[in-house]
């Protein structure tokens, strides 16, 4: 039986030894250890270069893949913002629809309390003017006695002081 592994000897190195008939024979012999290390380091060399063109493919492989995920993801990104866009201009537009509705809901509660004001007064000069004859006995003024302002866009005014008489 061999005295060396089958790995070892790959590649045997071999002497001529002659046997007791005198016949020559080949027999192995030990590998020596520069021999066992360099093929070592081809099979290392070998395995490393073989996982390198492995990575190598795959990377290859993937990248198309990689590439086509990434246009996709890409897309729909393009596309959520889009949209995101577009809702955020409605947003933007209603304010604006919101904040002029509440300018005119404004102005238009202004105007209706101004109108409220003139129908008070209205129905006050008319009731004044029925009691003071009827009850009180007085008469209707005369066109001299009636002394005219000028008033800045209103349909009332508010008296603070007393009023000059006109001569």
């Amino acid at each position: 039986m061999n005295q060396f592994s089958g790995e070892e000897n790959k590649g045997q190195y071999c002497k001529f030894v002659q046997t007791a008939n005198g016949s020559y024979v080949l027999q192995p012999v030990k590998v020596p250890a520069h021999v066992i290390a360099e093929r070592a380091e081809r099979v290392r060399r070998r395995e490393i270069h073989r996982h390198v063109e492995k990575n190598r493919r795959r990377a290859q492989e993937l990248s198309g893949r990689t590439i086509a995920f990434l246009s996709a993801a890409l897309g729909l990104f393009v596309i959520v913002c889009c949209l995101y866009l577009g809702v955020q201009n409605k947003v933007n537009t209603r304010m604006t629809e919101i904040a002029a509705l509440q300018t005119q809901i404004e102005r238009l509660s202004q105007d209706n309390d101004v109108a409220e004001k003139r129908l008070a007064m209205t129905e006050n000069i008319n009731e004044i003017e029925t009691e003071a004859r009827d009850r009180l006995g007085m008469q209707g003024i005369r066109p001299d006695q009636i002394v005219y302002y000028a008033s800045e866009n209103s349909d009332y005014m508010l008296q603070y002081s007393s009023v000059k008489e006109a001569e």
